[in-house]
């Protein structure tokens, strides 16, 4: 293939390579390559979360002791929200138990419970909220 430059005062021609197939170029997927991707579980898919930063400041007023022991986390109340531009990295920070970061396991779910608990801070709602073992937030009803 050959690219002409249509200026008049240009009489010079470049020649263009075409590319060579790689691994990294877009390939029709073989019915194999189908089976092997319908066949994952999704706990099998490793999701690597953006490296998070920790909020380091308490909202004033707040009822939380950084040494404090565990607390339970349902029915209390969202007092702040903080999220920077890292991929998944939201948290609240709920009434006594302080900051949790919401779970970075998918965009969409992330997302969906960022804005759950934008509704119930502005509403002044007090949402039920499951912790998984990872500590973060993964499951939240807005009453």
């Amino acid at each position: 293939m050959t690219i002409t430059n249509d200026r008049s005062n240009s009489h010079r021609s470049t020649p263009i390579a075409a590319p060579r197939p790689t691994d990294t170029m877009p390939r029709q997927l073989s019915a194999e390559d189908l089976a092997d991707l319908f066949a994952l579980n999704v706990a099998e898919i490793e999701v690597e979360a953006a490296p998070a930063t920790e909020p380091d400041m308490s909202p004033p007023g707040s009822l939380f002791a950084r040494d404090a022991a565990r607390v339970a986390i349902s029915g209390q109340l969202i007092t702040a929200l903080w999220a920077e531009q890292s991929n998944r990295n939201a948290w609240v920070f709920l009434q006594t138990a302080g900051w949790k970061r919401l779970d970075p396991l998918t965009d969409t779910g992330s997302t969906a419970l960022t804005l759950l608990s934008a509704h119930a801070r502005a509403v002044g709602s007090a949402p039920y909220v499951d912790e998984n073992p990872a500590g973060t937030l993964n499951t939240m009803y807005v009453w």
